[in-house]
């Protein structure tokens, strides 16, 4: 029986020594770190393309749609670059 006990024994002392090495290194507790970093930047990365694939489908529909741009230009005084918008001030009373 004093076999085995030493044996359980033994094991519990050889992860507490692995443990102590791994986690006492600070290049392994380094390594861990930006793992989880590289792992955050990844899923930040695929939810910014899901973002930037609707964007730019929202984008392809509003080019698609003439009511929208003209809506757009005439409530928001939106100009394509290189147009020049011309205002003229409405006719007075008088005028008419």
């Amino acid at each position: 029986m004093k076999p085995l006990r030493f044996r359980f024994n033994l094991k519990y002392v050889l992860l507490a020594a692995v443990a102590a090495v791994l986690l006492g290194n600070s290049g392994f507790r380094s390594l861990v770190k930006n793992y989880r970093e590289y792992r955050r930047l990844g899923a930040e990365k695929a939810r910014l393309e899901a973002q930037h694939r609707e964007l730019r489908l929202q984008r392809t529909e509003v080019s698609a749609k003439p009511a929208i741009e003209q809506a757009a230009r005439r409530e928001l005084s939106m100009l394509r670059p290189g147009e020049t918008e011309y205002r003229f001030p409405a006719p007075k009373e008088s005028d008419r």
